[in-house]
C-alpha cells in the first residue's frame, strides 16, 4: 500500500476579531480543543476601516514521517509526495467564492491549548497554557502578532466555490522538516495578503532633537559579535568637540563597544574594540554637513581582521583605518543614542531619526533600498524587514514620547522590532520634533490592538471557510500529511512478448524480478547487497545453450530486476531459464522460467473487450494490526474454453498493466482511499506471473466499518471502472 496517513498532533485558531460587543478583541483568545478550525477576514464592521482576522496553526508528527523513511516503510526523497489535506466543515454561514488560502512553514514553537470559544473568545491564555493572536505560548509572544511565519516554501490553494477540500503538495517543506533545514512548528493557514483585510495607519516623519544635554539609553541585551549593520538619520547642529551619535557596549567574558562619532572635523568616526583582540577606528575622508539629514549605515563583520564599511547616503565613504590595542572593557552593558556613559560633554546636538539594527551585512543594493531616495525607508516593505533587529523610529510610534529622568522611570521611545525600549536619560529640551522628508504621507504605524498592517489587502471581507479539526468526531475528515507514491512492481515474467514492429520500444522491453524471500521477509543477498546481479537465459532448466546475458539491479530490499530488450521472434512459443548470480554465474541464486508470446494484428475489428474479475484471498473481517495481500483474478468475459482448457484444472489470469483500486465507507459512500491514478500513481496495482494484487494496511481504516472494494482498468484512453465491489469489515482488536 502505497499511502501512509500522519494525523495532525496539534491545531488551534486564533483570532483578533470582535466579541459581539464590537469593542473588546478576542486577541488574548485560544480554540486549541475546538474540533472546529477557521479562517477569516472582516473589513469595516466596527468602524468604517477596522479588520478583524483569523488564522489556523497547525503541527504534524515529522518524527513520525522520519522514523518511517529510516525503517523503509517511506521511499526516499524524490520519490513520495506529501499532500496537506483539510476537509471543509459545512455551516450555515457564508462562504466566499474565489478565496485563496496561503500555507508558510511557522517560524517557532507555540502551544496548542484547551480553549473552546469559538464566539465570544471567553478561553483566553492569560496566565495559562496556549497560543493566540498576541501569545505563542504561555509568557512568550509572537514577535509579530498573528504569528511568525517563513516566507518560503510558501504554498496556496483557491476554492472556487469556497466549499472544497485542502489539497496542497507541501513535499518541499515536508522533506525540509525531515532534514533538519526547517525546525518542524508546523504551517499556518489563512487567507493571502491580498484577501486579508487592508490596515494602514500613517504618522507623520518625525524625529528626536538632542540639545547635548540628555540623550536616550537602554541595556544592551545582544553579544556584538555576528554579522550586523546599522544604520540611523542625523543632522547635525554643529562642529564643537567629539559628539556620539550611537554607544553600544557588550561587558563580559567577550566584551565589545561600538561606538558612531562625529568628530571635531565634521567627520564620521566608527571606533570599535574588541575585548582583548585590539581597536580599530574608521575615519571618513570627508565632512558630513551642518543641518542636513545625512543617511550613515556602518556593516561589520565582527570579525577583528576585517573593517567596517561606512556607507553616507548609500554611497561608500573612503575612510582612513587606525589600529591599536585592547583591553578589557568596564562592566558595562549599554545602547545610547546622542550620548554614553562617557558624560554630558560627548552628547549630541542635532536631530537622529530612524535607527535601524540588522542581524546580517546588508549588500550595497539593500543600503540604497534603506536611503530610499533620501527620505527613512518603509523598512516593514522591504526584503530586509526579516533581518531587521531593532528599529527606532524617534517618533512614528504613537506610543513615543520623551519622559526625562535621572534616572528615568518610563519609557520614551520604543523598539518596533525587537524589546531594546529607551529612556532619556538627563534632563533640558530633547523633543520629538519633525524629521527627515515630514509630512508626504509619513510613514506606516505600528501594528496594534490586534491589527496587521497590509498596505495590499482588501478592502471587502472574506468570512468565512471552516474545516474540520484534529478532534473532529469524523475520523476521515481531521487534517492529514498524505504520504503518496508509486510502490508497484510491474513483472513481466507471465507476460514477456518477441520484438515486434507493431510495438514501441518501451512495449519491446520486459522486465523480470527476483524476490529473496527468508522467514517471510524479504531480505537482500548477501554477496549482492544493492549492486548489480547477473543474468543468464538458456534453453533448459539444467545445462541448455546460454541464449542471453543480461546485467540486472537492485529495485529494494531483496528486490531484484533484470530487463529483457527485443527478444527475437523465432523463438516463441518457447520456455525460456532465467539463471540469476555472480559474474559469470560463478553462484548461481534461483533459476525461474517464462514462456515467450507473440503479439499479433488483427484482420477484423474485434469487439470492446470486458473482463471478470476476482478478489480470491479476500477475508471478511480484519483488525488496524493486519497488513495484506489482496489477489485479483481476472479473465476475459466472453472466454470460450477449448476441450484443454477444460481439462485443465488451472485456469490463465489475464494481467491489466495498468489497474487501480478505490476503497470506501459501505454506509455512507464516503471515498476513503480514492482511486490514486495521477502522477502520483499511489493505488496502483503490481502484477506479477500470478496476476495482479495490491497491499493493504488496515490501520489505514477506522475500525467499526464495512468498506467496499472497486477496481479500473486502463484501456489506452481512459480508466473503465469494473461492474464489481467487493467487501470486508474493519473490526477493532478487542473484537477478535
Amino acid at each position: 500500500m502505497a499511502i501512509k496517513k500522519y494525523f495532525s498532533n496539534a491545531d488551534n485558531t486564533i483570532t483578533s476579531a470582535f466579541r459581539a460587543n464590537l469593542t473588546a478583541r478576542g486577541t488574548h483568545a485560544n480554540m486549541g480543543l475546538s474540533d472546529i478550525l477557521e479562517t477569516f477576514s472582516i473589513y469595516g464592521q466596527a468602524s468604517s476601516t477596522s479588520t478583524e482576522l483569523e488564522r489556523i496553526l497547525i503541527k504534524f508528527p515529522v518524527n513520525k514521517i522520519s522514523q518511517d523513511r529510516v525503517n523503509g516503510i517511506l521511499p526516499a526523497q524524490g520519490k513520495v509526495r506529501f499532500y496537506l489535506n483539510m476537509y471543509n466543515a459545512p455551516h450555515n454561514q457564508t462562504t466566499p467564492r474565489e478565496l485563496e488560502l496561503s500555507i508558510l512553514p511557522i517560524s517557532r514553537s507555540w502551544q496548542e491549548g484547551t480553549g473552546l470559544d469559538m464566539e465570544e473568545y471567553r478561553d483566553t491564555t492569560d496566565g495559562n497554557e496556549g497560543s493566540s493572536w498576541i501569545q505563542a505560548a504561555k509568557s512568550d509572544p509572537w514577535q509579530r502578532q498573528g504569528g511568525d511565519y517563513l516566507s518560503s516554501p510558501a504554498f496556496s490553494q483557491t476554492f472556487p466555490i469556497g466549499n472544497e477540500n485542502l489539497r496542497v503538495d507541501v513535499t518541499a517543506l515536508v522533506e525540509d522538516w525531515i532534514a533538519g533545514t526547517i525546525e518542524n512548528h508546523g504551517v499556518g493557514v489563512h487567507l493571502t495578503s491580498s484577501q486579508e483585510a487592508y490596515f494602514a495607519e500613517y504618522y507623520p516623519r518625525e524625529a528626536v532633537q538632542f540639545d547635548g544635554a540628555a540623550f536616550l539609553s537602554g541595556t544592551s541585551d545582544t553579544d556584538l559579535k555576528n554579522d550586523s549593520t546599522i544604520s540611523a538619520w542625523i543632522k547635525q547642529s554643529n562642529n564643537a568637540g567629539t559628539r556620539y551619535v550611537l554607544f553600544w557596549q557588550r561587558s563580559g567574558a567577550t566584551s565589545f563597544r561600538r561606538v558612531l562619532q562625529i568628530n571635531p572635523a565634521g567627520t564620521a568616526v566608527v571606533y570599535r574594540k574588541m575585548y582583548s583582540l585590539g581597536t580599530t577606528t574608521i575615519t571618513t575622508d570627508d565632512p558630513l554637513p551642518l543641518n542636513t539629514w545625512t543617511h550613515i549605515t556602518v556593516t561589520d563583520t565582527q570579525d577583528s581582521a576585517d573593517i567596517p564599511s561606512i556607507y553616507i547616503n548609500s554611497i561608500s565613504a573612503s575612510a582612513t583605518v587606525t589600529q591599536g590595542t585592547g583591553s578589557a572593557l568596564d562592566d558595562v552593558d549599554m545602547f545610547a543614542i546622542g550620548g554614553s556613559k562617557s558624560g554630558a560633554s560627548f552628547n549630541f546636538s542635532g536631530y537622529i531619526d530612524d535607527v535601524a539594527s540588522f542581524d546580517k551585512i546588508l549588500s550595497p543594493g539593500e543600503i540604497t533600498e534603506l536611503y530610499n531616495g533620501a527620505c527613512p525607508a518603509p523598512i516593514k516593505e522591504l526584503s530586509i524587514y526579516e533581518n531587521l533587529s531593532n528599529w527606532w523610529v524617534h517618533g512614528d510610534d504613537p506610543r513615543d514620547e520623551i519622559n526625562l529622568g535621572t534616572p528615568p522611570t518610563e519609557i520614551s521611545i520604543y523598539d518596533r522590532v525587537g524589546d531594546m525600549n529607551l529612556y532619556a536619560t538627563g534632563s533640558g529640551g530633547m523633543s520629538i520634533v519633525t524629521g527627515a522628508c515630514f509630512g508626504g504621507g509619513g510613514v506606516v504605524g505600528p501594528e496594534s490592538d490586534g491589527q496587521l498592517i497590509n498596505l495590499n489587502g482588501a478592502q471587502t471581507s472574506y468570512y468565512t471557510k471552516k474545516f474540520f479539526g484534529r478532534g473532529s468526531e469524523f475520523y476521515y475528515k481531521r487534517p492529514v500529511i498524505e504520504a503518496c507514491w508509486d510502490s508497484s512492481i510491474k513483472d513481466d515474467r507471465g507476460r514477456v512478448y518477441a520484438s515486434s514492429s507493431l510495438l514501441t520500444a518501451a512495449e519491446n522491453s520486459h522486465t523480470i524480478y527476483l524476490y529473496n524471500i527468508y522467514g517471510g521477509r524479504l531480505r537482500n543477498i548477501p554477496s549482492i547487497g544493492t549492486g548489480p546481479i547477473f543474468v543468464e537465459l538458456f534453453s533448459a532448466s539444467f545445462g541448455g545453450a546460454s541464449l542471453s546475458q543480461i546485467t540486472g539491479g537492485y529495485v529494494s530490499t531483496g528486490i531484484y530486476s533484470a530487463s529483457i530488450e527485443e527478444a527475437s521472434p523465432m523463438f516463441v512459443g518457447e520456455t525460456f531459464y532465467d539463471r540469476w548470480g555472480t559474474a559469470g554465474l560463478g553462484t548461481v541464486f534461483h533459476t525461474g522460467s517464462f514462456k515467450l508470446r507473440s503479439h499479433n494484428a488483427f484482420s477484423y475489428h474485434p469487439s470492446s473487450v470486458k473482463y471478470v474479475s476476482t478478489l480470491t484471498n479476500l477475508q471478511a473481517a480484519y483488525t488496524p494490526a493486519d497488513n495484506v495481500r489482496l489477489r485479483v483474478f481476472t479473465r476475459l468475459k466472453n472466454w470460450s474454453p477449448t476441450i484443454y482448457t477444460v481439462a485443465n484444472s488451472l485456469i490463465e489470469t489475464s494481467i491489466i498493466v495498468s489497474a487501480s483500486y478505490e476503497i470506501s465507507r459501505v454506509v455512507d459512500d464516503l471515498k476513503v482511499l480514492p482511486y490514486g491514478t495521477g502522477s502520483d500513481n499511489c493505488t496502483m496495482m503490481s502484477y506479477d506471473v500470478s496476476g495482479n494484487y495490491f497491499d493493504l494496511d488496515m490501520g489505514y481504516f477506522e475500525p467499526g466499518y464495512a468498506y467496499g472494494i472497486k477496481i479500473a482498468f486502463y484501456d489506452e484512453t481512459s480508466w473503465v471502472e469494473q461492474p464489481y465491489i467487493w467487501k470486508f469489515r474493519v473490526d477493532k482488536l478487542d473484537e477478535h
